[in-house]
């Protein structure tokens, strides 16, 4: 008996390396053998996929074990990987576009100090002045987007009047359009 009580069947060896080949294949064997039926308890009594592949000691050979099957595992693992890796990038171009907006955020708070400063420094007559130009820019906006909603309009219009090659029926003397749904 050892000095900690256990038995010799109780007690732990450290694990080493078989130097004998024809060792080395029994216990691979054995061991092999053992793995795949618990992987195929494990999959049977908790409902679980799995895959097993095991190389030979000598690398010449691969078994493997799955269930449903090991391709499918695979590809699933596999795809899973793709499906992270997108998310990574997309990730990674979100961050992008974070730093790049905290950036322009910084240059856009620089940008309303000195425009302080530049308003905190003008007289009276300047002042006015900057009002006239701040109103006669608003104005120039304003005929510019009421350009935008009437080019927006007329393509609404022509898209709608266009009907989109329904056909048009004469009702007393009067034209309608009728409008057929695909």
């Amino acid at each position: 008996m050892s000095s900690k009580g256990r038995s010799l069947g109780q007690r732990k060896e450290k694990m080493k390396a078989i130097e004998k080949v024809e060792h080395q294949r029994m216990i691979f064997s054995k061991y092999k053998q053992e793995i795949f039926k618990k992987a195929a308890e494990l999959s049977t009594q908790c409902g679980v996929d799995i895959a097993v592949l095991l190389f030979s000691p000598q690398g010449n050979t691969v078994y493997s074990f799955g269930s449903p099957s090991v391709d499918s595992i695979i590809n699933r693992f596999l795809g899973e990987n793709r499906r992270l890796d997108a998310l990574r990038r997309e990730l990674r171009w979100l961050e992008k576009q974070l730093k790049a907006e905290k950036e322009r955020g910084k240059a856009l708070d620089v940008a309303h100090e000195k425009w302080e400063d530049y308003i905190n420094g003008l007289g009276w007559e300047e002042l006015l002045q900057v009002i006239s130009k701040l109103e006669g820019l608003k104005r120039n906006v304003q005929a510019e987007l009421k350009k935008k909603d009437a080019v927006a309009a007329s393509a609404s219009a022509s898209m709608s009047s266009a009907n989109y090659g329904s056909p048009t029926e004469v009702i007393d003397d009067e034209i309608t359009d009728t409008y057929c749904s695909p």
